[in-house]
């Protein structure tokens, strides 16, 4: 099978396509033939060795967290009626390859029929983040909710559930953007690469932001213009707020079986949309990194096997 690999620290420099062995069938095993995983900036962060403080690995190592794909066949002990469905997975050691071998239960997720496998593989690294800053966060309809990084994978997804909550939502965005975002259905839309100080004294007073961008300037810009707030994190685990009535909080927690059970029935229900930015081949992985780290993004992107 054909795998992607970080060779070392080097970025998007160390990236390379190799061949590996098939994996072999266990008892506990479901065989998935991969056709999407989501490019995560967990991905090319930790290929630059921005992460090795909270995840420290060792390289050469696949890439990749989530997965999507439909089973091609199972060990005794997993169900026999998965052959043949489309799933969602994580595969936690590595799931950028054309075969998955997963095996373990609570990671696997069947797939509603009327969900696209492109829009339900989005959920991993990106409605789960978003419900877990919902949920971490216990927002309600009370709620002035400020959000960096509206527009990406994990943006598209929060802004959405912050309105399903009843939240009033203030999204920042760049300025080819704004419109797109708008569509999300964000209350009031702010262009973060003009005067922000200017734009933040003509909307609502936030009492939380949600950052998903990890952005120091930014938060520090933030955190000026208010007496309270709260800030949760899902992308930084330091910041330290300017005022004293200030709280800030990291989060990266996980939401249950139940959360991914959720989220895949609010994609059927059409309560949520998931948002595409592009597709890339496999082997484009280069360039999908590179447009991921460096370009302003209508949700996410996905490579394709």
């Amino acid at each position: 099978m054909k795998a992607i690999m970080q060779n070392n620290f080097s970025g998007i420099a160390g990236l390379v396509v190799t061949t590996m062995a098939d994996p072999k069938v266990s008892a506990l095993s479901v065989i998935v033939r991969n056709q999407f995983i989501p490019v995560l900036p967990y991905d090319w962060l930790t290929g630059e060795g921005a992460l090795k403080a909270i995840r420290p690995v060792k390289l050469p190592m696949v890439i990749g967290y989530g997965f999507g794909g439909i089973v091609e066949k199972v060990g005794r002990l997993r169900n026999q009626k998965l052959v043949g469905r489309a799933v969602i997975g994580i595969q936690p050691n590595g799931a950028a390859k054309t075969i998955i071998n997963s095996q373990v239960p609570p990671l696997l997720f069947k797939v509603p029929q009327n969900v696209t496998l492109q829009a339900a593989t989005t959920l991993i690294g990106g409605g789960d983040a978003a419900l877990h800053a919902v949920q971490k966060s216990r927002i309600n309809k009370n709620d002035i909710v400020l959000v960096t990084g509206a527009s990406g994978g994990v943006g598209t997804y929060l802004v959405q559930l912050l309105k399903l909550a009843g939240a009033t939502v203030i999204a920042l965005a760049s300025s080819n953007n704004l419109a797109f975002v708008r569509t999300l259905g964000a209350d009031y839309v702010l262009n973060y690469q003009t005067d922000l100080r200017q734009q933040l004294r003509n909307v609502p007073h936030p009492n939380k932001v949600i950052d998903t961008v990890g952005q120091q300037d930014l938060l520090t810009l933030i955190s000026q213009q208010y007496e309270t707030l709260d800030i949760l994190s899902l992308s930084i685990p330091v910041f330290r707020p300017l005022k004293i009535n200030q709280h800030f909080e990291f989060s990266n927690g996980s939401v249950g079986i139940n959360g991914y059970q959720q989220l895949l029935a609010m994609l059927a229900n059409h309560q949520l949309r998931a948002y595409i930015q592009a597709e890339y081949n496999f082997e484009d992985i280069k360039k999908a990194h590179f447009d991921s780290k460096n370009g302003h993004s209508q949700g996410r992107i996905l490579l394709k096997f």
